[in-house]
């Protein structure tokens, strides 16, 4: 009982692991994808960092934005402190 217990569990994690390979393939689509420009890496735009401000402490956006005496300079965008700089 206890072997055909650790068969079917290895049985059943190959399966997982085949299928999570195949949907990601298929997600992919290798065979019909087709290079028009709108999967180009120039058109892709980063996601920006979320955070939460320092200020009030909601959740915000943060992208650094110069240096000032060797410190990184971030600026914040806040829903309810609005922009700032910390």
């Amino acid at each position: 009982m206890k072997k055909t217990k650790k068969l079917a569990a290895l049985v059943l994690a190959m399966v997982m692991a085949f299928s999570l390979m195949a949907v990601t393939a298929a997600a992919y689509g290798a065979d019909e994808h087709v290079h028009d420009g709108t999967c180009c890496e120039e058109t892709i735009q980063p996601r920006k960092p979320g955070g939460w401000c320092p200020r009030c402490g909601e959740g915000a956006s943060c992208y650094p934005c110069g240096e000032k005496d060797g410190r990184i300079i971030y600026r914040w965008e806040c829903p309810s402190c609005g922009v700032f700089d910390w």
